[in-house]
C-alpha cells in the first residue's frame, strides 16, 4: 500500500463503520475491510479486553468477530484463552511472531505476522498473516483515526442509534477524505438532484462541480441500459436500501465507460429520506483485462479464431443442440497440403499471412452460427449445426460445404510479392446428439483426413461406418457402468500436492476404474459417459465417503494427521438437492475433520447457477470445509461473480502450466491469475507441474502450492503412504 492510497482507504473504512447499526456486522465488515487494505490473510477483533500486559500470560477473552481463518470462525462468542502480549499491549506490529502465534490452538493456518489495534477503551483488533507482509507503512498509527471512530460507532451501535447521523455528523471531519477519495462520490436531494461531489467525480466524468449540481444524475446515462434496468435499480434501493451493480456511463467528451457503483439512501434518526450517496469506480482497465484474459484463453492469437478450448465448447454445445432437436451436424477437420514447404522455403512469416488467409476464407464459407477454429499449425476445425435430420440429406449438406471450402481454399493467394497456390485435405464426420463423445469424433474427423491425404490430398474423405462398432462397444461399457459401484470396482488414487519447501500439504483424490476384463479403463473414457448418463451421482457419493473414511484413518497418525484431500465434485452431483446433506451426513458417520476436506468445483460450475452455489457453499463452508476452483482459467469468470464466491484455493489449470516457460502468453495468464488470486486473498495451487523450471516460475511470482509429475504421480493407497514415509 503506497502512502497516497491510505486516504482513499481511511474514507472507505469510516463509511463502512459508519454504514452499520449493529454491532457484529459492524465488527465483521471493518475486519474484512482491514483485512483486504493491509494485505493480512486472517484476523479477530475482542471487545471488553482485561486489562493485562505481556508478564500476565493468558487471559480470557471473547472472540466477537473472525474473518478469514474458518477455525476461528468456530469460536466467535466464546471464551478462550489468548497471550495477554498478543491482545494487552499498545498498538504494534510484530514479525516473526510464529512461537507466539503457535499459542492459538483455533487457528486452521500457522501464522508469523501480527498487527495489533486496540481500539479505544472497548477491545483490540489482531490482524495475522502468514507470510510478513511488503508494506513498510507505519499502518497502526495512519488508523488510529479509523479506530476512533470505531469506538465511537461500537457505543452508538450499544444504544440502537441510528448510523446516518453518526455518518452526517462527522461529515466535516471526513471532508478530507472525501475529497482525497479515488473512487468518485456523488451526493444527490431526497428529489435525486445532485448536490454534491468530489474531485474524483470530476477526474472520472469529466464535469466540474458547479456543472452538475442540481441537475439530475441522468446526463451520464450513456444509454446502453433500458428503463427496466433503471426501474430495477430503484426497487432494490427502496426495497433493500442498496444497490450494487456494474453501470454504464458516459463521459463528458462523450465517452461511454463501465463502473461500479454503490447507491445508499441516507435517512435521518426518524427515518425520513435526506440524501442518496453514490461511489463509483472506473473499471475499465479491470474489463480490458476480463477481456484480455478471454481472448488469450479462447482465441488463437494469430488468426483469431477459437482454439482448442473454445471448439471443445462449441462443439458440446453444438452436440446438446442435436441431442433436443435431432438435427445432424458435422466436424470438417482440414489440413493444408504442403503447408511445411512453403513454410521452409519462403518462412514462417510467408506461411503466417498465408493461416490468416485461410481464416477468413474458412469464415466466409459458412454461416452465423457455425463455429471454424484453428488447432494449430496449419489444421483447421469447421463445426456445421443444424444440419437435416435425415441421415443422407445432412451428409449431402455437410459435403456441399466441404466442396466449397475446398475450391475456396484452392484459389490463389497474393502473399507479400508472392502468388502461391495450396490445396486442403478435409476429412469429414457425422454426430446427432452425445452418440459419440468430443474426443472421438474429433479423432474419427482426424482419421478421416488422413484418409484423404492418402487418397492424393486436395480431396474430401468421409469417416468409415466402422464407427458404428465404436458406438455399441461404447454402449456396452455404459451398461457395465451403472454397476460399478455395486461391483466394488472403483479405486482412489492419491496425488500429492507439496508446498514450495517440499513439505505435502495433501493430496487430491483421482478415481479410477479396475475392470476385471478390461484393466483400468481410463477416466477420460468412462467419466464423461458418467456425466452424461447420471451414473456421476452415485459415483461422486463413492467418492466423497471413501475420502472421508480415508482421512478419519490419517488422523490417528502424525505424519498424516494435518493432510488434506482435494476431491472433485461433478456438476450433475453439486446441483442435485441433497448434496449439502449428504456432506454433512457423510462427515458425521466417518468422523473426519471438516477443515481436511477441500471440494473442488470447475467455473462452469459455480457459474452456472451462482446464487444457488454460494448458498450450497456457505452451508458447507460453516462446517470448515474449503473450496478450490479446479482448472481455473479454461472458463470465462466474471470477476463481477468471482468475488462473491465463498473460495478458499484457485487451482491453476495444467494447460497453461505446460509451457509457462516457454510460451509468453501461457506465462501472462498465470501471472494475471496469481496476481487476481492474491487481491482476492485467495490461495492458488498449479496442476501439471513436471519440471523444476515450471516449480521456480511459480514459487517466484507468488504461488506456493505445487501438483504434478515432479512431485509424484498419482497412487494407490499403499503406494502413496509408503512414498510419503519415504519423504
Amino acid at each position: 500500500m503506497d502512502r497516497d492510497d491510505i486516504l482513499p482507504v481511511l474514507y472507505d473504512l469510516v463509511v463502512t463503520i459508519g454504514s452499520e447499526i449493529s454491532v457484529k456486522p459492524l465488527l465483521t465488515r471493518t475486519l474484512q475491510r482491514l483485512l483486504y487494505h493491509t494485505s493480512f490473510s486472517a484476523g479477530f477483533i475482542c471487545l471488553d479486553v482485561p486489562p493485562c500486559n505481556k508478564h500476565d500470560g493468558q487471559a480470557e477473552v471473547r472472540l466477537d468477530a473472525v474473518v478469514g481463518d474458518f477455525d476461528l470462525i468456530g469460536v466467535i462468542g466464546r471464551n478462550i484463552a489468548l497471550p495477554c502480549e498478543l491482545i494487552g499491549e499498545t498498538a504494534g506490529r510484530e514479525s516473526d511472531q510464529a512461537a507466539l502465534l503457535s499459542a492459538l490452538r483455533c487457528t486452521q493456518m500457522q501464522y508469523k505476522s501480527y498487527l495489533r489495534l486496540p481500539i479505544d477503551h472497548c477491545g483490540v483488533i489482531v490482524l495475522l498473516a502468514v507470510e510478513i507482509p511488503k508494506t513498510s507503512l507505519p499502518l497502526t498509527t495512519m488508523l488510529q483515526p479509523v479506530l476512533a471512530h470505531l469506538a465511537k460507532a461500537i457505543v452508538l451501535c450499544r444504544n440502537n442509534d441510528v448510523h446516518t447521523r453518526g455518518l452526517i455528523d462527522q461529515r466535516d471531519l471526513l471532508e478530507t477524505v472525501f475529497e482525497s477519495s479515488y473512487s468518485g462520490v456523488m451526493i444527490t436531494d431526497a428529489k435525486g438532484n445532485i448536490v454534491e461531489v468530489n474531485p474524483a467525480f470530476t477526474r472520472i466524468t469529466g464535469y466540474q462541480s458547479e456543472e452538475v449540481q442540481g441537475r439530475n444524475p441522468h446526463l451520464l446515462a450513456s444509454g446502453r441500459h433500458d428503463h427496466t434496468f433503471y426501474r430495477e435499480m430503484w426497487d432494490d434501493i427502496l426495497a433493500n436500501g442498496h444497490w450494487e451493480g456494474e453501470i454504464w456511463d458516459r463521459r463528458k467528451n462523450g465517452e461511454v465507460y463501465p463502473s461500479w457503483m454503490n447507491i445508499n439512501p441516507v435517512r435521518d434518526i426518524s427515518g425520513n429520506l435526506l440524501y442518496y450517496v453514490g461511489i463509483f469506480s472506473d473499471v475499465t482497465k479491470r474489463k480490458e483485462a476480463e477481456a484480455q484474459i478471454h481472448q488469450l484463453a479462447f482465441y488463437d492469437p494469430l488468426t483469431e479464431l477459437p482454439n482448442r478450448r473454445l471448439l471443445n465448447e462449441r462443439l458440446q454445445q453444438a452436440f446438446s443442440v442435436g441431442a433436443r432437436s435431432g438435427h445432424h451436424g458435422a466436424v470438417l477437420f482440414l489440413d493444408l497440403d504442403n503447408f511445411k514447404t512453403l513454410n521452409d522455403t519462403k518462412g514462417h512469416d510467408i506461411g503466417d499471412q498465408l493461416l490468416i488467409e485461410v481464416a477468413k476464407r474458412l469464415n466466409s464459407c459458412v454461416r452465423n452460427g457455425d463455429t471454424v477454429a484453428r488447432l494449430g499449425g496449419d489444421e483447421f476445425v469447421v463445426v456445421l449445426e443444424s444440419l437435416s435430420s435425415v441421415p443422407d440429406e445432412a451428409a449431402t449438406q455437410a459435403d456441399l460445404v466441404a466442396e466449397k471450402i475446398r475450391y475456396a481454399l484452392s484459389q490463389p493467394y497474393q502473399l507479400a510479392n508472392h502468388v502461391h497456390r495450396t490445396t486442403p485435405s478435409i476429412g469429414v464426420v457425422m454426430f446427432r446428439g452425445h452418440q459419440q463423445s468430443l474426443e472421438e469424433v474429433l479423432k474419427f474427423a482426424d482419421t478421416a483426413m488422413y484418409q484423404a491425404k492418402t487418397a492424393g490430398r486436395n480431396a474430401i474423405r468421409f469417416y468409415d461406418p466402422v464407427m458404428q462398432a465404436s458406438i455399441e462397444a461404447r454402449a456396452e461399457l455404459e451398461e457395465e457402468l451403472r454397476q460399478v459401484v455395486e461391483r466394488n470396482q472403483l479405486r482412489l488414487y492419491y496425488q500429492v500436492q507439496m508446498d514450495s519447501s517440499n513439505r505435502p500439504l495433501g493430496a487430491e483424490v483421482l478415481l479410477r476404474w479396475q475392470h476385471p476384463e478390461r484393466g483400468l479403463v481410463s477416466p477420460a473414457q468412462f467419466i464423461p459417459m458418467a456425466e452424461e448418463t447420471g451414473h456421476i451421482v452415485p459415483i461422486g457419493l463413492w467418492v466423497l465417503q471413501t475420502a472421508c473414511t480415508q482421512l478419519k484413518v490419517w488422523q490417528s497418525d502424525p505424519l498424516t494427521c494435518d493432510l488434506t484431500l482435494a476431491v472433485n465434485v461433478s456438476a450433475k452431483q453439486f446441483r442435485s438437492m441433497d448434496f449439502v446433506s449428504q456432506v454433512q451426513r457423510t462427515l458425521a458417520q466417518s468422523g473426519a475433520k471438516p477443515s481436511l476436506l477441500k471440494l473442488e468445483l470447475t467455473e462452469s460450475l459455480v457459474l452456472e447457477n451462482v446464487e444457488d452455489t454460494i448458498a450450497k457453499m456457505r452451508e458447507l463452508k460453516l462446517l470448515g470445509v474449503s473450496f478450490s476452483m479446479d482448472d481455473f482459467g479454461t472458463g470465462y469468470s466474471s470477476l463481477q461473480y468471482l468475488k462473491r464466491l465463498p473460495l478458499d484455493q484457485i487451482k491453476i489449470d495444467q494447460s497453461f502450466v505446460r509451457d509457462i516457460a516457454s510460451d509468453s502468453n501461457d506465462a501472462a495468464i498465470v501471472q494475471t491469475i496469481i496476481a487476481m488470486s492474491e487481491v482476492l486473498g485467495l490461495n492458488v495451487i498449479a496442476e501439471g507441474v513436471e519440471t523444476e523450471a515450471q516449480r521456480e516460475f511459480l514459487d517466484l511470482r507468488g504461488c506456493h502450492a505445487f501438483q504434478g509429475y515432479l512431485f509424484g504421480r498419482p497412487a494407490p493407497l499403499a503406494e502413496f503412504e509408503a512414498i510419503l514415509r519415504k519423504a
